[in-house]
């Protein structure tokens, strides 16, 4: 039979008219009766709860998130909710790497029926691979997609200096996720999850890591879903892997994602030369930097007051784009070679 707790909440957010407490509570009666093989009496409490579901409303207290856990000493906040939706229309994501974001949505839309066999849907994901290529954008697409908010945590407080101040914030934040429905973003997760082989390591590595890999062992729930993006996976310990219910790649766009998000981006804009063309030169470019070099050729067009953007626009922001970073390269080389 339902526990009283699980009644007690729903007659709790009956009472103060929280519909999104309500549907949690709610749903987890359900799959605690699928868990049961109650296959009969969840069916019959989904029917009559129903398919609907309401937005979550950023401006209501009872979301759980009006008190955000803080680094003790500093009063630095460890984590930031970010309720305002982030503008995801220009996501172009490979293949493959849609394909396996397809799979989350899916596995989350028909929890129910994995729960029926006793499955969870995934709900730990790694996103790896060079940096601008749509790893945030991605998480904040999938919290769009379950309505709920992004919860982005501050490596910066998160980590301390004080012995075993660090795991104490990730079971803070993990707490906190836990509780209430989010996109937990672990940003630069190699941070808190490096190799523990590393020989510069002086002892605090491993009690970041441990605090980390604990805190994720711990972390289940329903509805959260915990996202860790990096840039230099290969610094991960192995056992952080592990730790993810799926490892998902965002790889640097190939000439069809770079013709289609060039075609995306310049929609409505009257261009005197063919896309395709833009599109090769503008190969070797992650997404962010091919948006960067676009929107600065665009807006020399509006300031010139002219009707057409031209191809020597984008080549003269492509060059633009490109000289401070061929510079710093060299100089590189230079210490290299002292």
């Amino acid at each position: 039979m339902v526990e009283v707790e699980r009644l007690l909440m729903l007659f709790r957010a009956f009472r103060e008219r929280d519909d999104t407490a309500f549907y949690k509570a709610a749903e987890s009666l359900i799959a605690e009766e699928l868990t049961a093989n109650h296959h009969g009496l969840a069916q019959e409490l989904q029917e009559a709860l129903g398919q609907s579901r309401p937005r979550r409303n950023a401006s209501k207290s009872g979301n759980g998130l009006s008190t955000l856990p803080r680094d003790r000493r500093s009063g630095e906040q460890l984590i930031s909710v970010q309720e305002r939706p982030v503008d995801t229309s220009t996501l172009i994501l490979t293949p493959g790497t849609e394909q396996q974001i397809r799979r989350v949505i899916q596995e989350r839309e028909n929890r129910l029926k994995l729960a029926r066999c006793g499955y969870h849907p995934k709900s730990k994901l790694l996103f790896w691979g060079p940096p601008g290529c749509g790893k945030t954008l991605t998480a904040h697409y999938l919290a769009e997609e379950f309505n709920l908010p992004v919860g982005l945590v501050h490596l910066s407080a998160l980590i301390s200096s004080f012995l075993g101040d660090t795991a104490s914030h990730l079971q803070r934040v993990f707490e906190l996720a836990k509780a209430s429905p989010m996109v937990l973003l672990l940003d630069e997760i190699d941070a808190v999850g490096k190799n523990r082989d590393d020989p510069n390591d002086v002892g605090e590595l491993k009690r970041v890591v441990n605090g980390f890999l604990q805190a994720m062992d711990s972390f289940f729930s329903t509805e959260s879903i915990v996202i860790g993006a990096s840039n230099h996976q290969y610094l991960l310990d192995p056992a952080v892997w592990r730790r993810f219910d799926d490892v998902i790649l965002f790889p640097m766009p190939g000439p069809k994602d770079r013709l289609q998000f060039v075609e995306r981006l310049l929609n409505g804009v009257s261009y005197e030369g063919k896309m395709d063309s833009v599109a090769k030169k503008l190969a070797g470019l992650s997404f962010a930097d091919i948006e960067r070099v676009l929107v600065e050729a665009v807006k020399t067009q509006i300031l010139q007051d002219r009707d057409n953007l031209t191809p020597s626009d984008v080549a003269a922001q492509l060059k633009s784009f490109k000289q401070p970073r061929s510079m710093a390269r060299k100089r590189s080389e230079q210490r290299a070679d002292e």
